[in-house]
């Protein structure tokens, strides 16, 4: 028998202690710069350069109890005791049948449900991840589980995108009513249900932090950003929220063992996945707009020259190549004149943008509207704006789009980037899947390129494509 004592934040381990140092080594994950930190001499002498979520005095983060109990029945085959130490909530959740004025889909339902009616190792478990697909509604999901405890619980809504905070702004009083409250620069409206903004709140800790330990519910969007040090600092504050959901469509995503740690600091948090609807799920319900894709040849062959680095070779296969960019541009062209605009062209570095904008200019200027955006550009917001209303057609930009920009008219994105990140790719296919009246589908255009990480890097991105289930014309084949 291995007993569990259940804290709002840390739970603690007792039994055989055999078992205990089991689930201690069970729970080690290298850290993925463990060479450098030795080298720089900043550890005890003797460190294995591993993390240790299952600390030696074998406590863990509440948000790894369900995984620790998984391991425990399922590796050890043990039964288990669970101690619950946390405070009682003052209310029995229900779920509300409306939502404000609205009635939520049977996925939305599902969700709501999912959070308030998790379980784990048999006691009442409202720590979870909503997997959702662009689209899903998360503003109704999050004051759908706020109303389902009767707005007897106060409730923090995390976000780090001034347009979903304008969103949430129009949104959440239809649906919370009174109770809504707001956050962000010189606004500070803390109320039962308060949306804020992350990059105001990290920079007032000292200031907001009695505010802060009142909520006993953390709603957070786009939690896969939750391991950063802006969020860290405020999540840590709200000690007494014991109800704590995370929404993302891209989180867990990554296989690679680079990722790991980020990932199992994410669960120690926010914990495992108890809800989800698909990029898929979402097209064929005919909530979101589907997505055709198409995969053409990159860049030429890479000769017989291998850079010893990624950014070496991307420099030169993707960002200074002359013959990649007119491809760029030629399958740009090739989809204006089927009608596929506005069109998205996505670069990962500022200085792509301005190489691939001057490009665009000088072939395509004459015959259409071009900007361009990424961070150092002043009235990017201004430019966003443009092109969300149609008065752009192509705008080229780097990831500053990926996340939080509403942009339904979109009917093209041109993924230039690359990139070997499967949650990069989801938020980028993300821009194309608000509905419009202006369009029935959406394309994206994908290339297929040569070279030592380059072509390792498209492959994966092709397998991503086939796993979400998407149309996908793979053109580099011959």
């Amino acid at each position: 028998m291995i007993q569990i004592v259940v804290n709002n934040n840390k739970c603690q381990l007792d039994g055989p202690i055999k078992k205990l140092v089991a689930i201690h080594k069970a729970f080690k994950v290298r850290n993925p710069n463990a060479f450098y930190i030795k080298k720089m001499g900043n550890v005890q002498p003797g460190w294995d350069g591993m993390i240790n979520y299952v600390s030696p005095t074998f406590a863990f983060k509440t948000g790894l109890f369900p995984k620790v109990v998984n391991y425990i029945e399922d590796e050890l085959r043990e039964n288990i005791d669970v101690v619950d130490m946390r405070d009682k909530l003052p209310v029995k959740p229900k779920f509300p049948k409306k939502v404000g004025n609205l009635t939520p889909f049977p996925y939305q339902e599902k969700a709501i449900k999912a959070a308030i009616n998790n379980e784990v190792g048999g006691i009442h478990f409202p720590i979870g991840v909503q997997s959702m697909a662009t689209n899903a509604g998360k503003t109704l999901i999050m004051a759908g589980i706020y109303l389902a405890y009767k707005r007897k619980i106060p409730a923090i809504v995390l976000i780090n995108e001034a347009d979903l905070y304008d969103q949430f702004k129009r949104e959440i009083p239809e649906l919370v009513g009174d109770d809504a409250g707001f956050v962000r620069g010189k606004e500070a409206n803390w109320n039962k249900f308060t949306v804020v903004m992350v990059q105001t709140v990290s920079r007032n800790l000292s200031k907001y932090k009695n505010e802060l330990s009142k909520f006993g519910m953390v709603l957070v969007d786009e939690c896969d950003l939750g391991s950063s040090k802006s969020y860290t600092s405020i999540l840590t504050k709200c000690y007494n929220a014991n109800i704590r959901i995370g929404l993302s469509g891209s989180i867990y995503m990554e296989k690679l063992v680079k990722y790991k740690p980020k990932q199992m600091n994410l669960r120690s948090y926010f914990g495992n996945i108890i809800a989800e609807i698909s990029k898929e799920e979402m097209q064929e319900a005919g909530y979101s707009t589907k997505i055709i894709i198409k995969v053409t040849k990159g860049n030429e062959k890479p000769g017989d020259k291998a850079e010893k680095d990624w950014k070496a070779e991307y420099d030169r296969l993707i960002v200074y190549n002359e013959k990649r960019t007119q491809k760029v541009i030629d399958r740009l062209s090739y989809n204006a004149k089927l009608k596929r605009l506005p069109a998205l062209v996505v670069c990962r570095y500022r200085h792509h943008v301005e190489l691939l904008h001057q490009a665009f200019q000088n072939q395509l200027g004459n015959k259409y509207s071009i900007a361009y955006a990424h961070g150092d550009v002043k009235n990017r917001k201004d430019i966003i704006k443009d092109f969300r209303e149609g008065d752009i057609d192509i705008l080229i930009t780097s990831y500053i789009i990926k996340r939080g920009k509403n942009l339904p008219k979109t009917k093209l994105l041109i993924n230039a980037a690359g990139s070997d990140s499967q949650s990069t790719v989801m938020q980028l296919m993300g821009r194309l899947e608000r509905k419009d009246e202006s369009k029935k589908k959406a394309y994206m255009e994908d290339f297929y390129d040569e070279g030592t990480y380059a072509r390792r890097h498209s492959k994966h991105r092709v397998n991503y494509y086939k796993k979400e289930g998407m149309k996908l014309y793979e053109k580099y084949k011959n």
